[in-house]
């Protein structure tokens, strides 16, 4: 989807929650336009009072600069508005002019006529219109949302409720959020962030992302310099898992690594929402990864297949000795076939040392091949006790 995010009267696309907006959203890998368009100096027209001559800050200049805007935005892709102040006046105006038909908007602190300030007045008067075709517009823009604050300074709430009910918009009331700018240290807005996502079809790698994010992006997750990869602390895997079981809609496959058996609880809630999806997506396989015969029959181990075959997951057992050189991580999953969590650990010591996410595709495509080399030598195990003595049976002959 495509995001075009329109700044306010005397403003820039470098304030407020603009800039914090466009990093999280092209984090996601959305495409973002913030243009410049033309203003006049506040300043100035303070100075030279109600005679001054608003030059740059019109609305034929606004929409010429649009009309560049305009050929950046991809043909026959998703189209999201996000406008702040006169921002949405305007985008009823470029809609309008160019008939463009959007997925949706978000319009925050919005207005279509007169405020209660002879500044803002002149500098919006060629932008003030209430006799647009909204019949047209709602057909044009289908789903929108109006914010709007109890305390703001210079629109006040009435004016927004109006612009929301021609619309048609869902109006969504800020407490004491002022004008819903820094001037009230809004230089993040989450809300906003989050009814974009909304619009959003995510990938489960994007969506777990998002929500890492939310928790607290500074201290759990390390970003690596390649987008499309980040390092857990090997803590965080329990929040990692129970996201993505939470919301995995088609297919799971995973590896345990038996050395790492005190690392994994049969019996934790990363487990029991493990079988939870086993039994809503129904393709499910676990794969236990051994260097020593005698760690299949630890007693956590045998458990695990228990529980795990009783949820309808598949089990396999294979000889990590068989696939070293091959499969470089004896320990990883592949959710959904759209991201790849990596548990890495010191091998001597069994000790898991941190856990790494990704949803690049080469990434992808290697784990994928590691999950053939190992499928094509691995062993089914239907009964945890007599196929599990059978196959280290048959392994010691």
């Amino acid at each position: 989807m495509t995001f075009v995010i329109i700044h306010g009267a005397f403003g820039s696309p470098g304030e407020n929650w603009f800039p914090q907006l466009r990093r999280e959203l092209e984090a996601l890998g959305q495409k973002v336009l913030v243009p410049q368009f033309p203003v006049d100096s506040w300043e100035d027209l303070k100075r030279a009072g109600p005679e001054y001559t608003i030059s740059n800050q019109t609305l034929p200049n606004w929409l010429s600069v649009f009309e560049q805007v305009k050929e950046a935005i991809p043909k026959n892709e998703k189209l999201c508005f996000v406008g702040h102040s006169l921002g949405p006046l305007f985008i009823l105006h470029a809609v309008d002019r160019f008939s463009l038909k959007l997925d949706s908007a978000i319009f925050v602190s919005p207005f279509l006529d007169k405020l209660d300030s002879w500044e803002i007045n002149l500098a919006n008067a060629s932008f003030y219109k209430t006799d647009f075709d909204f019949e047209h517009l709602k057909k044009l823009i289908p789903v929108s949302y109006v914010l709007y604050s109890d305390n703001d300074p210079y629109v006040a709430k009435q004016h927004s409720l109006l612009f929301a009910k021609a619309l048609d918009s869902s109006p969504i009331l800020v407490r004491r959020a002022g004008h819903m700018n820094s001037a009230v240290n809004l230089n993040e807005f989450p809300l906003v962030l989050d009814l974009c996502l909304t619009r959003l079809d995510l990938s489960l790698y994007q969506r777990y992302l998002a929500h890492r994010k939310k928790i607290d992006a500074q201290a759990y997750i390390m970003e690596e310099k390649d987008r499309g990869r980040i390092t857990l602390r090997p803590g965080d895997v329990v929040d990692e898992g129970l996201f993505h079981f939470t919301h995995l809609s088609k297919q799971g496959f995973c590896t345990l690594y038996a050395p790492l058996a005190d690392y994994w609880d049969p019996d934790s809630i990363y487990m029991q929402k493990a079988r939870e999806a086993a039994a809503r997506v129904r393709d499910f396989t676990r794969v236990i990864i051994f260097d020593k015969t005698e760690e299949l029959v630890q007693e956590k181990i045998r458990k695990q297949i228990r529980l795990d075959l009783q949820a309808g997951i598949r089990i396999f057992v294979i000889p990590y000795e068989s696939i070293r050189s091959q499969v470089p991580e004896p320990d990883f999953g592949i959710w959904d076939n759209e991201y790849v969590c990596i548990v890495r650990s010191d091998r001597v010591k069994h000790r898991v040392t941190e856990v790494e996410l990704t949803s690049r595709q080469d990434d992808i495509s290697d784990a994928l091949g590691w999950k053939q080399t190992i499928m094509e030598k691995a062993t089914p195990i239907n009964d945890p006790e007599t196929d599990t003595a059978g196959y280290i049976g048959n392994l010691s002959v």
